[in-house]
């Protein structure tokens, strides 16, 4: 059957409403989730719950129970057959089970939660700013970048973000690895920020070295974390804001990994004009990130995009997650060209690898 202009007018309009109401709708479903009411309706099955049973079950508030059951059904992670009933009953859905069980979807709900979602609230002033207006939600310190306040960030927050970092970067470095070690035995890790990828690199061979290149707090976090690699691990603390700050010179391969999405157009024609001052003419450069043009999902789409609000809300301002084209019409800037490019490594992430143009 064709859809007609009213039945597309309807849907239309009930997308509005679900967009109207998506910050409330957030909240009450992690509460739903967090306070067990989820896990019951799961355990459930299509027997289901009433909200009386629910808080019996959990000892929420039946008020508390009802309205949060009711949330999950219009945000899609309940059902309910009978609506009219005295007491509907509630069933799980297939989307409620990957927000109670998928670990893809709780990073990203937690990531949202506890770092960006006070800060939302201005993320208009930071758009037409050109500034992370949205910081100050989080980091009592006035740094002007999220990267500066990471130490200083409350616990969980801080852990929601290394979570998030982590989640997206771990499941692909592997994958990445043979082409980075088959250029020689030394790496230049830029924007090193706790050392796994180093990390994974001087464990599997022990002829490698590699210096770490980042913020001072960043390395020192990264030294705690690579101690038994003695002199293999070198630091090397850069401001990478810094126009005139040089890299470190004759390096077989430069690894830049979910790095340069934390700068704009500008600041990444700088980094990576610095990285092509500093290799020799064999060096090889691996840049590796999530482009919102290259992912075989919607919902990879999605969450890419909404990275990019993160970036300008919170994180710095002006930084994003890049369309390919633009990452390489930038480092062509800098005297760079891609020689590989490899999609769909990991959830979302492309390997480009280059070399002096």
């Amino acid at each position: 059957m064709m859809e007609t202009s009213s039945d597309a007018n309807t849907q239309a309009r009930f997308a509005a409403q679900r967009l109207a109401f998506a910050p409330l709708m957030f909240q009450a479903c992690r509460a739903l989730r967090d306070c067990g009411i989820l896990e019951r309706l799961s355990a459930a099955r299509q027997k289901g719950l009433t909200a009386r049973e629910a808080t019996a079950a959990t000892e929420v508030p039946l008020y508390a129970s009802a309205l949060m059951l009711e949330a999950g059904l219009a945000s899609g992670l309940c059902s309910c057959d009978e609506p009219g009933a005295d007491e509907p009953r509630f069933v799980m859905t297939h989307m409620g089970a990957y927000w109670l069980r998928d670990p893809l979807t709780r990073v990203n709900a937690e990531f949202n939660h506890h770092v960006c979602y006070q800060g939302a609230f201005n993320l208009r002033e930071a758009l037409l700013e050109g500034r992370p207006a949205g910081l100050p939600a989080i980091d009592s310190t006035g740094a002007k970048t999220v990267y500066e306040a990471l130490k200083s960030l409350p616990p969980e927050v801080k852990r929601a973000w290394f979570d998030f970092d982590h989640f997206y970067s771990d499941g692909v470095f592997e994958a990445c690895l043979p082409r980075v070690l088959a250029t020689g035995k030394h790496i230049v890790d830029i924007g090193a920020n706790t050392g796994r990828f180093t990390n994974l690199v001087l464990s599997q061979r022990p002829d490698t070295r590699v210096t770490l290149v980042d913020l001072p707090g960043q390395l020192t976090v990264a030294q705690e974390n690579l101690t038994a690699f003695g002199d293999r691990a070198v630091y090397a603390p850069t401001n990478l804001l810094d126009p005139q700050a040089p890299l470190p010179a004759g390096g077989d391969a430069y690894w830049l990994s979910q790095f340069l999405d934390c700068f704009g157009e500008d600041e990444v024609v700088s980094i990576l004009s610095r990285v092509r001052a500093a290799m020799r003419p064999d060096s090889r450069v691996f840049i590796l990130e999530t482009y919102w043009d290259l992912q075989r999902h919607e919902a990879a789409r999605f969450s890419v995009i909404g990275t990019s609000l993160y970036f300008t809300c919170i994180a710095n301002g002006n930084s994003r997650m890049y369309h390919s084209r633009v990452m390489t019409a930038l480092a062509a800037k800098a005297g760079l060209r891609v020689e590989t490019l490899v999609p769909h490594l990991g959830v979302s992430h492309t390997l480009m690898e280059l070399r002096a143009a």
